[in-house]
C-alpha cells in the first residue's frame, strides 16, 4: 500500500468517504493499481471496486459512492423487521471509535513493512503458527502507543481495551494476507530444496578424508600462531564491546548526531527481522507525530475561532 501521499486528491476523498461510511465496523483495504486506478476491498463484498485517479467526469465521485452504497445495502438485505430508530451512541463509544480509527489508519500505513515482516517470519521458522502472535503483538503496541498520545483524564477498563484490540485485530487480518497465502508460499520454497541423502560432491569426500589423516607439524605451528593471534584480539575486543555498550546506550538523537558511515555500520549488525522491526516504529511514530499535529492545529483553530472555509481557500490558492 503506497503511503497517502502518493495519492491524487481525488483517490484522497474517496479514502475520507470509506472512512466515514464504514467507520469501525467494517474493514476495508485499497491500493493503487499499475495504471494508477484505486483498487479497494471492503469485507464483504464479492468483488472489488476501482475507481480513476484523475476523471474527467466531474460525477465519478457521486457514482462510486453509489456504488459503495449499493453493495452495502446488499449485504444487510434481511427478512423485513419493523424499524428501529438508532439510539444515539454513548460518548465514550465514540471516544472508542476514534482511538480505533486512529490505530488502524497507522497500520494501514505500514502494511507493506507488515507484510515483509511476516513473510521473513515465515520463511524462518517454516511455519504459519506464529502469525496470529506476532499481529496480535503489533495491535496491541499500536493500541499503547495510541493511548499515550491521548489527552490526560480519559480511562479505559481492561474490558473496553481488549475490545479496541478486537476491533482493530479484525481491520489487520482483512488487511495482511491470510494464513493459507503463506503456507503456499511455503510449498513454493519447499519445491526448490535439495532432497534429502543426495550423494556428497568430490570435494566434499576428499576434504574429510584430509581432515581424518593426522596433523603435521606445519598445521601445529599454524594453530600456535592463530592461538597468539586470538590472544592480540582478545586484548582489543574490551575496546569494541564498551563502544557497543555506548553505542546501545545512545539514545535517537545521539544515533543521529553520528557520522553517516559509522550509521550505517551500526544498523548493519542488525538482522533482517529487526531491520524490518525499526522500520515499522519509525513509520508508526511519523503517524502518530502527524495525528498529533493535526490535533495541535485542529485546537489552535478552534481556540482562534477562524473559518473553516476561509482555511480551505487559502489552502487551495496555495
Amino acid at each position: 500500500m503506497c503511503k497517502q501521499s502518493s495519492y491524487s486528491k481525488y483517490q484522497k476523498r474517496v479514502i475520507k468517504f470509506l472512512n466515514d461510511l464504514l467507520g469501525t465496523e467494517t474493514p476495508f483495504s485499497y491500493e493503487r493499481t499499475k495504471t494508477n486506478h484505486l483498487k479497494v476491498l471492503i469485507d464483504g463484498v464479492p468483488k472489488p471496486m476501482y475507481t480513476g485517479s484523475t476523471p474527467s467526469d466531474c460525477k465519478s465521485i457521486n457514482n462510486f459512492m453509489a456504488e459503495v452504497k449499493r453493495e452495502l445495502r446488499a449485504l444487510k438485505e434481511v427478512p423485513a423487521e419493523p424499524a428501529q430508530k438508532a439510539k444515539p451512541r454513548p460518548p465514550f463509544q465514540l471516544s472508542n471509535d476514534k482511538l480505533i480509527q486512529g490505530c488502524v489508519k497507522s497500520l494501514r500505513t505500514r502494511i507493506e513493512t507488515l507484510k515483509s515482516k511476516e513473510e521473513c517470519l515465515v520463511l524462518e521458522t517454516k511455519s504459519v503458527e506464529s502469525i496470529n502472535p506476532g499481529r496480535r503483538d503489533t495491535v496491541k503496541h499500536a493500541v499503547a502507543l495510541a493511548l499515550q498520545t491521548r489527552r490526560q483524564g480519559t480511562y479505559l477498563k481492561r474490558k473496553d481495551i481488549k475490545e479496541v484490540e478486537t476491533t482493530v485485530m479484525r481491520h489487520l487480518n482483512f488487511m495482511l494476507p491470510t494464513a493459507a497465502h503463506y503456507a503456499g508460499l511455503l510449498d513454493s520454497k519447499n519445491k526448490y530444496q535439495l532432497k534429502p541423502n543426495l550423494p556428497l560432491p568430490v570435494e566434499k569426500e576428499v576434504s574429510d578424508k584430509a581432515a581424518q589423516e593426522p596433523r603435521s607439524t606445519n598445521a601445529v605451528n599454524l594453530d600456535e600462531e592463530a592461538q597468539s593471534v586470538d590472544m592480540k584480539l582478545t586484548e582489543e575486543t574490551p575496546k569494541t564491546t564498551s563502544l557497543q555498550t555506548c553505542s546501545n546506550k545512545n539514545s535517537a538523537s545521539e544515533l543521529m548526531a553520528m557520522s553517516v558511515n559509522n550509521r550505517v555500520d551500526l544498523l548493519r549488525s542488525l538482522s533482517i527481522a529487526q531491520a524490518l522491526s525499526l522500520i515499522d516504529d519509525i513509520n508508526q511514530a511519523l503517524a502518530l507525530n502527524r495525528e498529533q499535529d493535526i490535533d495541535a492545529v485542529v485546537s489552535l483553530i478552534r481556540d482562534k475561532d477562524l473559518p473553516l472555509e476561509a482555511i480551505i481557500s487559502r489552502l487551495d490558492a496555495a
